[in-house]
Formats: C-alpha cells, sequence, structure tokens
C-alpha cells in the first residue's frame, strides 16, 4: 500500500463529530481541539465561498455544506464531550 492509498483509509476511518458554517464557531471548535491536542480534520474549510454564493442566511454554502469536523474513531466520544455546548 502506497502513502496515498494510507492516507486515503485513514481519511475513510475518520468520525464526523461537530458541523457548522460559522467562522467564530470554526475557530472555537478548533481552538478547543487543539488545547485537547486531538488531531482533527475540518473537511470542507476553505470551499465555503468557492463558488460565490456565500451563506446565505443557512451558516453555510448550500453548495459546498458546512464544515465538517472528523477525528479518529477513539477520540470521537471525548470530542464530542468536548464540543457538547458549542452552539
Amino acid at each position: 500500500m502506497n502513502k496515498e492509498e494510507h492516507e486515503r483509509l485513514d481519511h475513510e476511518s475518520l468520525v464526523p463529530v461537530y458541523e457548522t458554517g460559522q467562522d467564530g464557531l470554526i475557530a472555537i471548535v478548533k481552538s478547543i481541539l487543539d488545547e485537547a491536542q486531538i488531531k482533527y480534520l475540518a473537511e470542507g474549510e476553505g470551499v465555503q465561498d468557492l463558488f460565490g454564493v456565500g451563506v446565505l442566511g443557512t451558516g453555510f454554502n448550500p453548495v459546498t455544506g458546512p464544515v465538517v469536523f472528523k477525528v479518529l474513531p477513539e477520540d470521537a466520544d471525548y470530542a464530542r464531550q468536548l464540543l457538547k455546548d458549542v452552539k
């Protein structure tokens, strides 16, 4: 298995723990996960304004969807607990 295949499999095993399209909440979630030293992937970040339609009152770009934070399965419960009050 080459490095690219290994990374793809790693990404496929990640578990979603939080989603939002609001920049302020994205920053807060990153800060909480970083402080807890939980590795994460913020899927969809950076493409929110890619298609030029903005967030149109939905809190996220309707074309690309919200940013989804994903973590390793063994960190999922702890991450959800840390993020449960972030709204």
